[in-house]
């Protein structure tokens, strides 16, 4: 689609800083990286109407064109949009973006914030969707903003430490106590588009950019493989697969210790797919109640029939699904909640819903859910290797700044035996640690350093959980 707006790589802008490379470009709004820092530039009905609504003083952003305005920040801030990002890297970035979230919605009452932008020399947001949106939304606006589009609310506080980069428990309270929020272990994932067009148009998308066959799943090669040859090229090639009597992939079991990367591995399938997803625990689908917790579990897959094709990814399945030898009393309404499972398994692939299921103690999940015919494969994802490990660091440090000649073994043998969530805060607490020592690039000394920091959180952590005199 040509440009019928804006400026193009290598112009001006009016303090001189030429465009370096587009993040982002929608109908009435783009997001550009400058030689001095980043630059939101908007199409002219967009500033007039932000100017009429008092949103922005004349001077917030300048005119490119008679169709374009632009308004930057000259050092390497971030603008940002939360439907399409580009996304917090650290929590101080994070905490800016709360709060700007925050004043909005108190000054602004009912205003869409699932579409807006933030600019490090604003106070509050720019909305640019359409409607009113209440409150109620705002957890998950926020919540895939800061975890880079994830449908997380930001009530849940595991995921979000988990996902959001640079959250901490500290942080995470300070922000969850300014919006006067309470933890919550939501029942379903809700099925909202992690960008702006409509879910059909996203699906399209994902269908053409998976006929490139462009995966990628570093650092977990046997996973990739079996993502790729199993599921990703029996969808895209459907109609082949059936002639030959292969339906729809069945269900998945992920077997392996917490940290391994069983959940992360199925959320970038999900993210690659770009389906709908319901994440549920035995938290948000378990009950004390008789009857209830089979009620949640045929609402959440009449959820995911609904929003179908879908994904959903069943953690700690041992706590609700276990072995009838472990069974004490009221015995026959675990029976009822596994008949309720075993009923709605063989609908799954006729209703095209991937299921993933996860444990790290599979004994006690009940032999008659791990049969085959109910779940199809059964795989063991272990720790990554040391070779895994340092495929997953070259992939994280791809894009930024590096020594050429960059020896990574040492680092990969500091972190055997680390979850996967260790390996990422690694990189990223690197490029931290360069910008606040302003260094060029990231160097062995570097990657040490931010080592040694990962082992301080974690000295950190288990100092605060301590308990004695």
């Amino acid at each position: 689609m040509s440009r019928k707006w804006g400026p193009k790589k290598g112009e001006f802008l009016p303090s001189g800083h030429a465009l370096r490379e587009e993040y982002i470009e929608k109908d009435e709004w783009q997001i550009w990286k400058t030689e001095a820092g980043s630059a939101l530039c908007v199409s002219a009905a967009l500033h007039q109407t932000w100017l009429e609504t008092g949103l922005i003083e004349p001077s917030v952003f300048l005119p490119v064109s008679e169709d374009c305005f632009a308004a930057e920040d000259e050092c390497f801030g971030l603008i940002s949009s939360s439907a399409a990002g580009p996304y917090p890297r650290n929590g101080q970035e994070a905490m800016s973006i709360a709060a700007a979230f925050k004043k909005t919605r108190g000054m602004f009452g009912r205003i869409s914030l699932s579409r807006s932008f933030y600019l490090p020399q604003m106070p509050y947001l720019l909305s640019y969707g359409e409607g009113d949106e209440d409150a109620e939304q705002d957890p998950w606006t926020l919540g895939r903003w800061l975890t880079g589009g994830m449908n997380i609310p930001f009530t849940d506080r595991k995921r979000i430490l988990t996902w959001a980069p640079g959250m901490t428990d500290t942080l995470y309270d300070e922000i969850l106590s300014l919006f006067g929020w309470e933890e919550t272990q939501s029942q379903r994932i809700q099925a909202v588009p992690l960008a702006e067009e409509p879910v059909r148009v996203i699906r399209e998308k994902n269908r053409e950019k998976r006929k490139s066959g462009d995966f990628c799943l570093p650092g977990r090669p046997e996973l990739e493989k079996f993502f790729r040859e199993r599921i990703i090229d029996v969808i895209d090639r459907e109609e082949e697969y059936r002639r030959m009597g292969v339906a729809f992939p069945g269900p998945t079991l992920l077997i392996g210790p917490p940290g391994c990367g069983k959940t992360y591995a199925v959320e970038k399938l999900t993210e690659y797919l770009g389906w709908p997803c319901f994440q549920v625990n035995s938290g948000s689908i378990g009950s004390k109640y008789v009857h209830e917790t089979s009620k949640l579990i045929s609402q959440l897959f009449q959820n995911a029939f609904e929003d179908a094709p879908s994904v959903v990814i069943m953690d700690e399945m041992e706590a609700y699904l276990s072995s009838r030898s472990e069974w004490s009393g009221g015995h026959q309404y675990h029976l009822e909640e596994m008949a309720e499972f075993l009923r709605i398994l063989p609908q799954l692939p006729e209703k095209k819903v991937l299921l993933f299921g996860m444990t790290n103690m599979p004994d006690r999940i009940d032999p008659a859910i791990r049969r085959k015919g109910r779940f199809d494969h059964v795989l063991e994802v272990g720790m990554p290797s040391e070779k895994e490990i340092m495929d997953l660091l070259q992939s994280l440090l791809k894009d930024v700044p590096k020594e050429a000649d960059l020896y990574l073994d040492p680092i990969a043998r500091r972190l055997l035996s680390h979850p996967i969530s260790d390996i990422a805060y690694v990189a990223k607490e690197a490029g931290r640690l360069c910008v606040v020592e302003r260094r060029e690039r990231i160097d062995r000394y570097i990657l040490d350093r931010a080592c040694d920091e990962l082992e301080k959180e974690k000295e950190n952590k288990q100092a605060r959980r301590r308990i004695g005199f």
